[in-house]
């Protein structure tokens, strides 16, 4: 792959991880709430690996938008997403980093 193609390659995994990770919060099994280990084996499930540096990347990109909520415990990051995250996961509201669902 040539560099440019390697980074919209990156950039379109990035932004479904973000929307990957706002969508599992929206569960009801996760309650809106979740750790990034547990995001990280539901993002590798579906094909969006990411190391977890990458999905902690992600997850602070998104918690700068305004779409979760983090909080440290011991070695875990549990994240919580916001109305604003929501509504995104929904596709009701568009921010630039976060792909956009497919309709159903």
């Amino acid at each position: 792959m040539a560099g440019n193609e390697e980074d919209v390659f990156r950039k379109a995994k990035s932004e479904y991880q973000a929307l990957q990770i706002l969508q599992v919060l929206m569960l009801r099994e996760a309650c809106g709430r979740s750790n990034d280990s547990i995001l990280g084996v539901c993002l590798d499930k579906c094909g969006m690996y990411g190391t977890p540096e990458e999905i902690r990347a992600v997850i602070s990109f998104l918690e700068r938008s305004g779409l979760v909520r983090t909080d440290k415990v011991e070695e875990y990051v549990i994240v919580a997403i916001t109305d604003s995250g929501e509504r995104v996961a929904e596709g009701k509201q568009i921010v630039d980093g976060v792909a956009r669902p497919t309709r159903k």
